[in-house]
Order: structure tokens, then sequence, then C-alpha cells
């Protein structure tokens, strides 16, 4: 029955990462679907060491209902990075029941239970609008062999998992089907559109120097002074450059490659930036010195000039780790502000990556599967590291800025003032600074953003001199 073995359930060994959080009530619906139906999405393991790369909480379940074995897809050689793709694929094969999936049917007689269907036998009735996940899907069974099954009536049509099995058509590969009695149908439908927990990354250890991995390169030229591999930032093209003069005093608080500062610093703007790793050109490490030299030019500048007239922090709110470490961002740009003065920033919309992950031209390379977790979190795993990236709904803008830094801000979408809502790929935001943030809350943030982790277990140590420095500007 294709690669589909029974497995003592004693020498599984749950990943660690799983990034499904199950609470007790959807625990006890998971046990009721099983103990109605039976297992009949068997989990996924790798050889090797056995190894859940996908079905944690169907074996827990199963364990806890006293069941020794249970059927698995058991696969070789999957790397790590595949580990996560595997678990997220899987749960989004499971619970994909909704009007936009493929329509498929089997055309062949049927029994209840397994069965190996032949790929002339399988009919996509209509296509559906999930070709990226289709991609998704192909890619990895090419790579490593089938991971799972579709679930249809006697009478052939396919109502779990039709996604995975509109992959496995198009790739010329039989299909393993479990075939339910009808009376059990809405049963199957019902426990199968169900959300068996949720994606959820707060517990998985965070590296934050890591997210520097993903800093863009701006306004690059080549050898002749031509325009080269760098793009232009949207918020400094249309919003802070038509705004600054040379006489405000101007701070990019997360500068990645400081590529604007430098620009604007060279035009003669009174303009310092900060990038707590920013890595040495041409090098994969942080450049420490250059980095302290930038902290001490901003604490100076509190000590002797006060706050900043304007904070920029381009595309940084999509790079942090937490809810925490986006609330430590926000409170030290008003921080490190004037009241009264401007704070401009940047994100990627909710709303857009979701466009993008779900287009019908399976062609489109930006067409791939998009997780999200109850806070806005992607979760990628790459090369042996987590990298997060935070998407936010016009909701989320909302109340952060009334929160952190004012009632008085203008949001854009991509550049142009927003209509009803976020349409474009990246939203900018202008706001007044009216510091509503206590001392305490203040310190706490500047506590935070100034000693961020470094490798090998190391921190900055910027703390205790930024809290001085803004304690002279009370």
């Amino acid at each position: 029955m294709l690669n589909v073995e029974q497995i003592q359930i004693s020498k599984l060994n749950p990943a660690d990462y799983n990034p499904r959080y199950l609470s007790p009530e959807a625990l006890a619906e998971l046990q009721d679907s099983i103990r109605t139906l039976g297992v009949i999405k068997p989990i996924i393991i790798r050889s090797e060491d056995n190894k859940i790369l996908a079905g944690h909480q169907r074996s827990k379940a199963s364990a806890s209902m006293g069941a020794e074995t249970m059927p698995a897809f058991v696969l070789t050689g999957v790397n790590s990075s595949d580990e996560v793709r595997f678990n997220q694929l899987h749960n989004f094969c499971e619970c994909e029941i909704n009007e936009r999936a493929p329509i498929l049917k089997v055309n062949s007689e049927l029994k209840e239970g397994f069965n190996v269907i032949c790929n002339s036998d399988i009919e996509i009735i209509e296509s559906g609008e999930k070709n990226h996940f289709v991609n998704e899907l192909s890619k990895m069974i090419l790579r490593y062999g089938q991971f799972a099954n579709a679930i249809c009536d006697l009478s052939g049509n396919i109502f779990v998992s039709s996604v995975y099995a509109k992959a496995v058509k198009l790739l010329g590969l039989d299909l393993l089907v479990y075939a339910v009695p009808q009376e059990l149908t809405k049963k199957v439908a019902y426990y199968f559109g169900r959300e068996y927990g949720e994606f959820e990354y707060t517990h998985i250890e965070k590296k934050t120097y890591i997210q520097s991995l993903a800093q863009k390169f701006r306004l690059r030229k080549n050898a002749a002074g031509e325009d080269s591999h760098g793009t232009k930032s949207t918020l400094y093209q249309t919003q802070v450059l038509p705004f600054i003069t040379k006489e405000m005093s101007i701070l990019d608080f997360g500068a990645g490659q400081k590529d604007y500062a430098k620009m604007l610093n060279a035009k003669g703007y009174n303009i310092h930036a900060i990038e707590f790793f920013h890595r040495k050109p041409g090098k994969d490490s942080i450049w420490v010195d250059q980095i302290r030299r930038d902290f001490r030019q901003i604490e100076n500048h509190l000590k002797t000039k006060g706050q900043y007239d304007v904070v920029i922090c381009d595309s940084v709110l999509n790079s942090v780790n937490s809810k925490e470490d986006e609330k430590a961002v926000l409170i030290c740009l008003s921080a490190l502000c004037k009241q009264g003065g401007i704070i401009f920033y940047s994100g990627i919309p909710l709303q857009f990556k979701e466009k993008t992950a779900d287009r019908k031209n399976s062609s489109d390379h930006r067409g791939t599967g998009l997780f999200v977790d109850k806070n806005g979190f992607t979760g990628t795993f790459r090369y042996g590291e987590w990298y997060f990236q935070k998407y936010h709904t016009l909701e989320d803008i909302q109340l952060l800025n009334n929160f952190y830094i004012g009632t008085k801000y203008q949001i854009f979408d991509g550049g142009q003032p927003m209509s009803k809502e976020l349409q474009k790929s990246s939203f900018q935001v202008k706001a007044i600074n009216e510091k509503p943030n206590t001392i305490d809350e203040t310190i706490w943030a500047l506590n935070h953003e100034f000693s961020l982790p470094l490798p090998n277990g190391k921190h900055w140590d910027f703390n205790k001199q930024i809290i001085e420095a803004y304690r002279l500007t009370l």
C-alpha cells in the first residue's frame, strides 16, 4: 500500500519544533474523531530515527486512548528544512475543505478503507484555486515519494485532500485514497474541516541576529555609477525624502546596511543610523566596531541635544521575532523621538501576503504556501535556522500606533494614501509622536532593544548607557 506501515507509537520521536498548539478541547475532539473513524490519515515519519514529521497531535491522541500502533508514511532522507515543511503541508492537506479547493473524482470500484487508484482513473472535474499548494506538494512528492492520502466516498467523490490528489494526478502517479461509506461522509467532512490546533511559533528558540540575513541592499550602483541590484525604499522615497530638511535631526533605527543614511549624510543631512546586526561589507560577520561607533553617536546626541526630530524605522516590523520585540521597537521609536516629532515606519500587509500566496497562476514564483500563526507570524526553517516574518492587518497597525506612538497618524498603501484597505506590497506610516508610554515601559523597551542577543551567547551591552542618556532628556 504505497509506503504506509504500522508503527509502534512508543518508538516514535516527536519533533521539538512542532509549530502546532492543541488545546484540551481540540484534543478531546480529535480523540472523538479517531474513536469514530479510526486513523484514516496516516502520520509521516522519517525512517532513520522515527522522528514524527507530521501527525504529532494524532499520535498523541491515539496514545492517550491506549493505541499501541498507528499507520504512518515512512520517508527516507528528509533534510531538516523539509521536516518543517512536511509538518505545515500535511496539516494543510487535512484541513483544506473549502469552496476554492479542486474537485476530483475516482472512476473505479472502491471498497471501504484504503484503495490504490490508477492514475488514469483519477478525474479532475474542477481545477480550483490552490495551484501554489499543488506546486509545493509536487516538489515534496518528487523529492521523497508520496506522503499523504485523499478521502472519498464510495462513489469516488474526493472531499478531503483534493489538492494533494490533484498534485498526484498531474505527476502521473497512482493515488492512495481512503473510501468511507455514505453515512460517514458528513462526520468526516466535519472532523476534517476542524482546526486541530493552530500554528504557534512562540515556543521556538529565537536567534534575532539570524534575521539580519534578510537585510535589503538599497541604492547600490555598479563600478560605472549606474543603478545596480539595489532596490529603493518606498518609505524613504514617498514619505521621508519629501519631508525631511537639513535642519532636522534624524535617526534611522534598524537601518540595515545604512544605504539611505550614507546617501543623506553625503548630501549634508544630519542623520544618524544604527543597525544592531550590521554586517561587514562582503562578509558574514557582524561589524561590532562600527555598531559601537554608531551607538556612541546616538548616546552623545541624546546627552547634548536631546531626542531626534525624526525617527525612521524601515522594514523592521516585518522582521521582528515576537510581539514582545515588536512592542519594544515601537516604544523605542517613541522614546528616541521628540514629543511632537515625526516617526516613519513600514511593513508588509498580511492581506497582500495572503493574496500572493494564493495566486491562480501556478507559474508565479511568489505563489508559495503561507502558514501564519495567531499572532501574524510565519516561520520558515532554512539552513538549520528558523526565520520569522511578521505581517500586519490594518487593525494591527492602528492598534499598535495608538498604543505606542499616538493617535495622530497617516497610513499609506504602497506609498499612496490608503483608501479603504491595504492592497499593495508594503504599508507606510507617518505618525506624530505623542509619547503615550510610561517611564517604566520605556526603560523596559530600551533595555530590551539595546541588549539584543548576539552569536555565541553574547548580548549587546548598550542598555545601561542608553537608559542613562534617555533619563537626561526627561
